[in-house]
Formats: structure tokens, C-alpha cells, sequence
């Protein structure tokens, strides 16, 4: 488990971009506090094996249902 700062500076990342895979759960971290942690294997597979397929139409994805256009 590192914070978002650490867990960004390791990959190069902007903090902001872990934070958005932490809040469209595409990766596992746990607020301890004010802080986020993240789950760093977790991470590590989501950059191994990809982003997964997206959701199909009217499937939740992160609590948010996609609508037709």
C-alpha cells in the first residue's frame, strides 16, 4: 500500500489519474484517514493486463450507468 503521491511518482504518473482509477474502480485502494492508499499489486496488474472491456450500454460502471446518446 502506498498514497497516491508515491504510487504516481513510481509509475510517473499524475496523482490525478491514480485518483480517477481509484474512483472508477479499475484499481483497489482503501481511505485510511484523509488519505488514499493505494493497493499496489492491484495497480501493477491493471498496467500488466490492460484497461478491461468497457460496460455495455445501460451496465454500471463505478456506481454511474451509461445512457443512450
Amino acid at each position: 500500500m502506498k498514497t497516491v503521491k508515491d504510487a504516481a511518482a513510481i509509475y510517473g504518473l499524475p496523482p490525478t489519474y491514480i485518483r480517477t482509477l481509484c474512483r472508477t474502480g479499475k484499481i483497489r485502494y482503501v481511505v485510511a484517514g484523509h488519505r488514499w492508499l493505494v493497493n499496489m499489486n492491484s495497480l501493477a496488474q491493471y498496467f500488466e493486463r490492460g484497461d478491461p472491456v468497457p460496460a455495455e450500454q445501460g451496465e454500471a460502471v463505478g456506481g454511474i450507468r451509461r445512457v443512450a446518446r
